[in-house]
């Protein structure tokens, strides 16, 4: 018996480590992208604006490049912090247990608003970048909805293993 309550304590242990440095990773990650210069990461997005446009539109205009540009970083910023988002809860959720869980969800969803402004506000001091209080707000919506799935998957997988047993 006391085997087994250490195997379970290694295996807990071993996910908590994982799912931190898995957070730590992503938050770099973030970082990098975020702090590129304005030059490489307009290339990035233009080029990538310049194929779907050829794929959704038959000739483009200058116009829908623009506007695919302008979609494409959307995006990005929606898809990059709902990963965050739900990888904060999930970190959270991991290392807060019973009711602690909830200090833990309203902890990541600081931690992501903080994550959110901060990676914008510092853009200002990068060659070619600005702050834009529509980023902040399209990193936070993006890390709240990443934050309210991995919310919603915990209450559904307890559910379901309730209806189980």
């Amino acid at each position: 018996m006391k085997q087994g309550k250490q195997t379970k304590l290694w295996l807990e242990l071993i996910v908590i480590a994982a799912s931190v440095f898995g957070l730590m990773l992503l938050i770099y990650f973030v970082m990098i992208v975020s702090f590129q210069s304005g030059v490489q990461s307009n290339d990035i997005t233009m080029r990538l604006a310049v194929r779907v446009a050829e794929v959704v539109f038959d000739e483009p205009t200058d116009e829908q490049i623009k506007t695919t540009c302008l979609m494409i970083r959307y995006g990005a910023h929606l898809g990059l912090f709902f990963v965050v988002g739900a990888v904060t809860a999930f970190v959270s959720m991991v290392l807060c247990r019973r009711y602690f869980r909830i200090l833990g969800v309203l902890g990541s969803g600081l931690i992501c608003y903080v994550l959110a402004y901060y990676t914008e506000y510092y853009k200002q001091y990068i060659d070619g970048r600005h702050f834009q209080m529509s980023d902040v707000s399209l990193n936070w919506y993006g890390s709240l909805a990443g934050i309210v799935c991995m919310v919603a998957s915990y209450f559904l997988n307890r559910l379901l293993v309730k209806l189980s047993s």
